[in-house]
């Protein structure tokens, strides 16, 4: 990931703040500058001449701009402390950069999030300990794509003082028992007792994983590639000892469930260790951030595919006439690319690129048929959708339909699910031209945005406070909103509840 410019490592509302504070300290004013790492202005005063004095900005060692003092006469304590400022943006600036990148890391590994969540879902469907460690093999090599592979489990002998292993699921052209009973079988022990993370062997062409947790031994899982021009990278040895622990932590909370049926003697002293396995599983899943991630899937296709299931359910009537059936379709037809989008819309999110396809569209048209689609004929909703698209009659703008349409759906259904479950009924879109552009506001009458998020509302991972809110909605929002070249915002409503307002480029002719 490259170094980016200054206007997104330092907003203007932070310099705004600092710099007022830095000139208001030496009773000077308009007399700092930024400028980006190519020389160009970015923020502050605005000069022709020289900059009196000046210090580089930096990110990780890394030079990414420069801040400059402008000036006659100036106190010759100045340039020390235009020095130290730049310290004091530098820091701040390297933060940003950091959060990031964080960011970017738990979006990249979205597979082995998704991994840990499916093992999560399988524990509490109480699947059998083979059958969970089949799946972890398969995902496993989904994301690595390893020649052959083997998960062996510790076989419960009752002697403590000796642990024998056993392959439970493996795959691979050459794999059968004897073949994973030999050599492999030997190094898959020796690292189940020697090691708590993934070791390589064979010149890199082997990793062997220990499945263990606490000072239990559970098993462990083999990946190797035949071919000798394949190598696994340090990358992979990281993901595989990630996976293999949270594979162990679900192995342990599963063997605990069988001896609660085996050992009633016992039953008090295991139910109080179950516990405690289930709150670390707990942890588990809220550290991997992995609850978010997925649920923002599930989340967003829940209304579409409710709407698709009532249109179905319309559909079967016998007494609709042939136009009603045709409307009726191409609703259905119109959720199943929406649903489509959704998904397609999280991958690219993920890897970070968008693709567009914008044209122009007239304003009042595309809104009712945006509300068309959040509130189809027949669902019934304890909250109303307004549309206000008077002003904007005749307006048009480039609009990409389906991913504008998903910003829509996305600031709708989170202003819904909050007025359901708190107060409200009514969640008004409006549109006006504001100059060379197009204004949107939805506006709910609810209980407003908690003032302690405001400021990192659209920020990956923070949520409103909704029972099953995700976090990447409102991230997704701003990044579409982007690409069309606008901006979103949110202010409290004039009258209560929030505010959501967008501004993009407003296109004069058709």
């Amino acid at each position: 990931m490259t170094k980016p410019s200054l206007s997104i490592i330092l907003p203007t509302s932070l310099l705004d703040d600092v710099v007022f504070s830095f000139e208001s300290l030496f009773g000077i004013k308009d007399s700092v500058a930024l400028f980006e790492l190519d020389g160009s202005y970015y923020y502050g005063v605005k000069r022709d001449q020289p900059a009196d004095c000046q210090e580089t900005l930096h990110v990780d060692n890394e030079i990414i701009g420069k801040v400059a003092l402008y000036g006659e006469n100036l106190d010759p304590q100045l340039p020390r402390a235009l020095h130290h400022l730049s310290l004091t943006l530098s820091i701040l600036a390297t933060e940003a950069w950091r959060r990031n990148l964080l960011a970017d890391e738990v979006l990249d590994r979205y597979d082995e999030l998704n991994l840990i969540y499916g093992l999560g879902t399988s524990f509490v469907q109480g699947i059998p300990q083979d059958e969970i460690v089949r799946n972890v093999l398969e995902e496993t090599n989904r994301i690595i794509q390893a020649d052959a592979g083997v998960i062996y489990v510790v076989e419960d002998t009752g002697d403590d003082s000796s642990i024998k292993i056993k392959p439970v699921s493996y795959f691979g052209e050459k794999s059968t028992p004897d073949f994973w009973s030999g050599r492999v079988h030997e190094l898959a022990l020796s690292t189940l007792y020697a090691y708590e993370q993934a070791q390589l062997f064979d010149a890199d062409r082997m990793i062997c994983a220990p499945l263990r947790y606490n000072e239990e031994k559970l098993g462990a899982l083999v990946l190797l590639y035949e071919r000798e021009d394949s190598h696994f990278k340090a990358n992979e040895v990281n993901l595989l000892t990630t996976l293999t622990q949270n594979t162990a932590l679900f192995i342990y909370a599963v063997r605990l469930v069988d001896r609660l049926a085996h050992e009633k003697t016992q039953l008090e002293a295991t139910l109080n260790e179950l516990q405690a396995t289930r709150d670390k599983l707990s942890q588990a899943e809220r550290l991997s951030l992995i609850g978010q991630a997925v649920g923002s899937v599930v989340h967003d296709i829940r209304k579409p595919m409710a709407s698709v299931r009532l249109l179905a359910e319309e559909l079967g009537h016998p007494a609709n006439d042939p136009e009603s059936r045709d409307y009726m379709v191409g609703q259905i037809i119109k959720y199943v690319d929406l649903v489509s989008d959704i998904a397609q819309e999280i991958l690219e999110y993920v890897r970070g690129t968008e693709k567009v396809e914008m044209k122009p569209l007239e304003i009042e048209k595309y809104l009712n048929e945006v509300a068309e689609l959040l509130m189809p004929r027949g669902l019934e909703r304890s909250v109303s959708l307004v549309l206000n698209t008077e002003k904007a009659r005749g307006i048009y703008a480039n609009i990409d339909y389906n991913r504008m349409m998903r910003v829509f759906q996305n600031l709708v259904n989170n202003a819904v699910d909050v007025l359901e479950e708190h107060s409200g009924s009514k969640v008004e879109i409006a549109a006006e031209p504001m100059g060379d552009h197009i204004r949107f506001m939805v506006t709910d009458d609810g209980p407003g945005v908690p003032p302690t998020i405001i400021d990192t509302l659209f920020e990956p991972f923070v949520t409103m406070g909704k029972s099953h809110g995700t976090g990447l909605g409102l991230a997704i929002v701003a990044r579409i909103v982007a690409v069309h070249g606008g901006t979103i915002h949110y202010e409290p409503a004039p009258e209560g509840g929030a505010r959501f307002i967008i501004l993009i480029p407003q296109r004069k002719t058709k």
